[in-house]
């Protein structure tokens, strides 16, 4: 529209009008592109401290699955949880989906299978479930809230004897929405996940914005560089386009400049 218009000037001075609309135009596309340029750059500072600094909550999921197991002193030692929704009627909690403020009492289970008495470590890692609940009975037990780790004393089993630890979490009143970790999978997930010997999932009531989260999670994964470079060349475009806005309405005030002048 602009060479349009230049061209046909010196044929019909009338012309000019038309430029001081076109500049308007100009002026809100100039707003709107200063505005994307604007969160553009936002976008590539934060991409950049990202990749040049890992979250915290990579760190801690890291920490978090260095204690997900638990290992047996021997063979001779079996190892078994169970874990029951007390608020729903003491059902098997991994049969039912876990609503805020439910509590969940978890059994853990040692045995000595074998003909000689045998010294064992008590402890079971509750770090997934401290993602989404408290533990509001440690039945005895100590937790490290800083590993995630649930330990009674040791215990000396005799053969054939069993020895059994319960403790109770209860659900935050509101689930929390954070994200997943980057690098463990298992946490904020939406299921309190928990290992002794045997391993027992509880799927929890989450909110809606961690739909939003499973779905992008599917989506095929891309490299920061990639990100990274998709978001600069975004920039460039921008730029170019901005500069060229503002080149166009600084023509238009020197045509109309030049129009009153008596130059045209």
């Amino acid at each position: 529209m602009f060479r349009k218009i230049v061209s046909n000037l010196p044929f019909s001075p009338a012309l000019v009008g038309q430029l001081g609309l076109y500049s308007k135009e100009l002026n809100k596309e100039e707003r709107i592109r200063r505005l994307g340029l604007f969160f553009l750059v936002l976008a590539l500072i934060i991409q950049l401290i990202v990749i040049l600094q890992p979250s915290e909550s990579a760190n801690s999921s890291a920490i978090k699955t260095s204690h997900s197991n638990s290992t047996p002193d021997n063979n001779s030692i079996n190892r078994s949880l169970t874990a029951s929704n007390a608020s729903q009627g003491f059902v098997d909690a991994a049969t039912v989906t876990a609503h805020p403020s439910n509590q969940i009492s978890y059994t853990a289970k040692a045995t000595n299978n074998s003909s000689s008495p045998y010294r064992t470590n008590l402890e079971i890692s509750v770090a997934d479930i401290l993602d989404y609940a408290t533990i509001i009975d440690s039945g005895g037990g100590t937790v490290d809230t800083a590993t995630g780790l649930m330990s009674w004393p040791s215990v000396n089993l005799t053969p054939n004897t069993s020895q059994t630890r319960t403790f109770v979490a209860e659900l935050f009143d509101t689930t929390p929405a954070t994200a997943q970790g980057a690098n463990n999978k298992q946490s904020f997930d939406c299921v309190l996940s928990s290992t002794f010997g045997n391993s027992i999932d509880i799927k929890i009531d989450c909110p809606d914005q961690k739909i939003i989260e499973r779905i992008i999670s599917k989506l095929p994964s891309t490299s920061s560089s990639i990100g990274l470079t998709f978001t600069s060349i975004t920039l460039l475009v921008a730029v170019y386009f901005y500069i060229r806005s503002f080149q166009l309405r600084k023509e238009i005030r020197l045509i109309r400049k030049d129009s009153r002048t008596g130059t045209i």
